[in-house]
């Protein structure tokens, strides 16, 4: 298996830009990454696409270097990164990320005229539509010279192949042809919608010339976090993946689609079967923001800090919502909030209570799937958390299942080379390729119920309920 030709992963993050040459079994033969770096201010976030462009130009040129001869090459970006460009494909503004705020008062007015979804799915200011009514009412000139608007995936794949698409899990956010119409958009500026796994072009000839010649096809993905679905080889129910890298997204494999009535959860197709959906608004950002603000150390060594702290956080409550509040309560408008400070809270509490936070967050969405019967039997972790071993051990105990651990947390990446690999026929399928090419490091067992954790997590509900009531079948 590991004689065949390796594929080329290109994964765009919201803090670097990596490129892998992956074999067929899973190695790694090749690897190259660079930073990016996201603008905040206000309610504004962006990247630069200008520096999307110089990384892939730079990643290519060292892949070339390296004498990597791919296969085929698949990209991925974060979920967002809404860029318009023009004719030529030249952006014409910087790219909008997933936290950016402007489209709150756009998110109403689609949340007013499309109403509750059939499917359950909930929109948010990320999604393509209050994207685009925000740069028509904001920059009605680039509006105007606009011909396509492309997610971060979308773009990586415009600049590789030349060809403007949307994939089809990122589509699935699209409203109907009625609810265009009413908001009158032009939704063609969103290219063609592909299948994940279908190969949309080959790589531009002067870029193939870099990497061998010939025609190399450019496979469809989709976004990062549903790449690392794909790749985390969850396939039976009660089986759950959680990605957490910046921000953290959960999800769990049912036998039915679930549609919950408040859309505090939601489903989308995973193969045969469903997979039940939730996310927090940050995490990873959350932890770099206190290792560089707060405890002015690096994140290894907030874990040795946390571990002198007793289960809950001798009565610390720490709500990490400081990008808002995701699953289930929906509120955009929240913030991280401390609770239960005393003078002698020591810095190992706050750190203990923080991990706590992402903990207790996680079990909360796992408890609102349980509401519809849904139990959580087993998690496997992704992302740069995964690497945390005093988090993982905290997941297990509040989640009350193992958690698996891979051997890579860098699963985009691998689920670029799941895709592209079965697309190209070294696999008869993704769940065979994800078999193949995805190992689990260790498996770490829940320890007994503690009392005190328990208390800690009703703490913590309460704590939600009255800094971030639910926001209701409807976002504001």
């Amino acid at each position: 298996m590991s004689a065949a030709p390796p594929i080329l992963a290109v994964d765009l993050g919201t803090q670097s830009l990596r490129l892998a040459a992956v074999e067929a079994d899973g190695a790694r033969s090749w690897t190259w990454s660079c930073p990016v770096s996201t603008t905040t201010r206000g309610g504004i976030s962006e990247q630069a696409s200008a520096d999307w462009d110089t990384g892939l130009r730079d990643g290519l040129a060292e892949a070339e270097r390296a004498g990597v001869r791919p296969a085929a090459v698949a990209a991925a970006g974060p979920l967002a990164g809404w860029v318009p460009l023009d004719a030529d494909g030249r952006a014409l503004g910087p790219a909008v990320m997933y936290f950016d705020g402007r489209s709150a008062q756009d998110l109403a007015r689609l949340a007013s005229i499309e109403g509750p979804r059939e499917d359950g799915l909930r929109p948010t200011i990320a999604d393509v539509v209050p994207q685009l009514m925000r740069l028509r009412r904001e920059e009605p000139e680039t509006a105007a010279r606009m011909v396509s608007f492309l997610d971060a995936t979308g773009f990586l794949v415009r600049r590789l192949a030349g060809t403007a698409t949307l994939d089809a899990y990122t589509a699935l956010r699209r409203p109907t042809d009625e609810v265009a119409g009413r908001l009158q958009l032009d939704l063609s500026c969103l290219g063609r919608t592909v299948a994940v796994g279908e190969p949309v072009g080959t790589l531009r000839p002067e870029l193939a010339a870099r990497l061998g010649g010939g025609r190399i096809p450019v496979i469809a993905a989709t976004f990062d976090s549903k790449c690392a679905y794909i790749a985390g080889g969850i396939r039976e129910a009660g089986e759950a993946l959680d990605i957490s890298g910046t921000v953290t997204s959960f999800g769990l494999v049912a036998n039915r689609r679930i549609v919950d009535p408040s859309r505090r959860i939601y489903s989308v197709p995973l193969g045969a079967k469903w997979l039940v959906r939730g996310s927090m608004g940050g995490t990873g950002s959350i932890l770099e923001w206190a290792r560089s603000t707060l405890f002015g150390t690096e994140v290894d060594g907030l874990d040795l800090l946390a571990s002198g702290s007793p289960p809950g956080a001798r009565g610390v409550t720490f709500l990490p919502f400081h990008s808002g509040v995701r699953a289930p309560n929906w509120r955009p408008d929240a913030r991280g909030v401390v609770l239960g400070l005393s003078l002698d809270t020591s810095r190992a509490d706050l750190a203990r209570a923080m991990f706590e936070g992402f903990a207790f967050g996680l079990r909360h969405i796992a408890d609102t799937m349980g509401e519809h019967d849904l139990t959580v039997r087993s998690v496997r972790l992704a992302g740069g958390l995964a690497r945390s071993e005093f988090l993982s051990k905290l997941k297990a105990d509040v989640l009350g299942c193992s958690v698996d651990r891979p051997a890579d947390h860098e699963l985009t990446t691998l689920g670029l080379a799941v895709i592209a690999h079965t697309a190209i026929g070294h696999f008869s399928d993704t769940t065979a390729a994800a078999r193949t090419l995805v190992r689990v490091a260790d498996r770490i067992e829940p320890g007994e119920r503690c009392a005190d954790l328990e208390a800690a997590y009703r703490r913590y509900l309460q704590a939600v309920e009255a800094h971030a009531p639910p926001l209701g079948s409807m976002p504001t």
